[in-house]
């Protein structure tokens, strides 16, 4: 009998181990990061004036990004990702009073836009198949999305989608299918089920092609998007929608081209936009966009970036120029501008390029509400940059000086008026980042803002009268990567 139950668990493990695995491997990836910020004052005006005080803030940030791959087979892969414990040190916003971390079952909010609530303990952003098939792969889920070309005008994020590459000796071609909102009537409720519907999706079409040698880079970008989630709700004045009411549609051209020749490396990429607001009822904007009118309103709006870096050694120096048109609101029959928007950014910097400590950069913006804040991303406006770094053994140093004014600049008191100050300001960053291992990076940084004109316009006061104080930030970050 002993010897039959050796024979028959024998057998039972041969068959267990002969059995098909669910996932040849799980690899796992992601970071872990610790924050501090201080900031001098999160109100811009001169305290000078009575109805204006310094603000300082300071505080610490984290986040846990963890991604995995679940390898069912060779070239077809499930991936996942998730963030965990994204919030300032202290903060109970979102959460219990049992140590801060306890999420309430009735709210939950992440932290995409400032002065949201902080997210959940854990939340799943991506999960995507991804399968190299002979023809191409292909990614289809929720995945990653928005970035292309050169760093300028990416805002990688999670969206639903179906994504096709096909690789090619010289390159490579492309294309995507992406929804953005779906308005199905499963979420009708009281308040919006009169312009809720199965035509009020957004969603856009994308192709591809990008040719590389040794040398050089170069590709196009073609999307056509159709945007009609605010389709018969901007005209409802009861529900408190006033911007880009009516349906949107256009096209989105972006080619780019990068360079390299030696020491010398040269960056470009344009964004143009082409499309129409369909204004159905002729919808009175009130003071939210007063000098818009007609049935159709056209949309055309550009964007552009340069960049060029030369290395020297173990340093480099470089310059960059980048340009996103800004709204005339003297103009009543179009809209130009990437500053004008609701649920539509059309041509602008983009949230990943981070060409500055202070302005324009999502880790301002993500965590604090300033006043001085044009939210992530340059918009209308011509910014100029010059920069340079040095590399030695484990120490990276960076510095950079810029400077910005809007392309258009107007104030609002009885109508839209164009205003001369337009001047955002200079700014000087200095970074210090120190390798303590392969996997653990600090870094220490200083930003000092010579604040513009420009942001008088934001005083409850107007221009006249007021002025403005210069700003600085101090940062540091820890960084754990594996």
């Amino acid at each position: 009998m002993k010897k039959l139950w050796i024979v028959l668990l024998s057998l039972a493990m041969v068959a267990a181990f002969c059995m098909p695995a669910s996932a040849v491997d799980v690899k796992f990836s992601g970071s872990y990061y610790v924050a501090g910020d201080y900031y001098s004052d999160l109100d811009v005006y001169d305290d000078d004036q009575e109805w204006a005080e310094d603000q300082p803030q300071a505080f610490f940030r984290q986040r846990l990004r963890v991604q995995t791959e679940f390898v069912v087979s060779p070239g077809l892969s499930l991936i996942t990702r998730f963030d965990a414990l994204e919030k300032i040190w202290g903060d109970n916003n979102w959460a219990g009073r049992r140590g801060n971390t306890q999420s309430r079952p009735h709210y939950s909010e992440s932290a995409d836009e400032a002065g949201s609530k902080e997210q959940e303990n854990i939340e799943f952003e991506q999960a995507y198949i991804q399968y190299m098939s002979k023809v191409g792969m292909w990614w289809i889920g929720y995945a990653p999305h928005d970035f292309w070309g050169t760093t300028f005008g990416d805002s990688t994020q999670t969206q639903a989608l179906v994504q096709w590459i096909l690789p090619m000796k010289w390159g490579m071609i492309g294309a995507k299918y992406f929804k953005t909102y779906e308005g199905n009537g499963k979420f009708n409720n009281e308040a919006n089920s009169d312009y809720r519907g199965n035509d009020t999706d957004d969603s856009a079409y994308v192709g591809i092609a990008m040719f590389k040698n040794q040398e050089i880079e170069t590709g196009l970008k073609v999307a056509y998007r159709r945007l009609a989630n605010n389709k018969d709700f901007g005209q409802n004045e009861e529900q408190g929608q006033y911007s880009l009411p009516g349906k949107v549609e256009g096209w989105l051209l972006t080619p780019y081209f990068i360079g390299q020749w030696g020491p010398f490396k040269v960056q470009a990429e344009v964004e143009y936009w082409n499309g129409t607001l369909e204004n159905d009822d002729d919808f009175d904007y009130g003071n939210a966009a007063p000098f818009l009118e007609g049935d159709d309103i056209d949309m055309e709006m550009w964007a552009a970036y340069v960049d060029g870096t030369f290395n020297i050694g173990p340093g480099y120096v470089g310059a960059r120029f980048i340009y996103a048109s800004g709204q005339d609101y003297s103009d009543p029959d179009e809209i130009s501008g990437s500053n004008f928007t609701a649920g539509f950014e059309g041509c602008w910097g983009g949230i990943d390029l981070k060409q500055t400590l202070i302005l324009w950069n999502e880790d301002v913006t993500l965590w604090q509400t300033p006043n001085w804040s044009q939210g992530p991303g340059v918009k209308n406006a011509l910014f100029y940059q010059i920069y340079g770094g040095y590399k030695w053994q484990d120490f990276d140093f960076f510095a950079s000086f810029a400077y910005a004014e809007a392309d258009e600049a107007y104030a609002y008191g009885d109508g839209f008026y164009e205003v001369d100050d337009d001047d955002y300001g200079y700014e000087l960053d200095v970074t210090v980042s120190y390798n303590i291992t392969n996997n653990l990076k600090y870094m220490v940084g200083a930003g000092y803002l010579w604040t513009g004109d420009y942001f008088k316009g934001k005083s409850k006061d107007g221009y006249d009268g007021v002025d403005v104080d210069d700003i600085y930030l101090l940062t540091n970050k820890l960084t754990l990567t594996f």
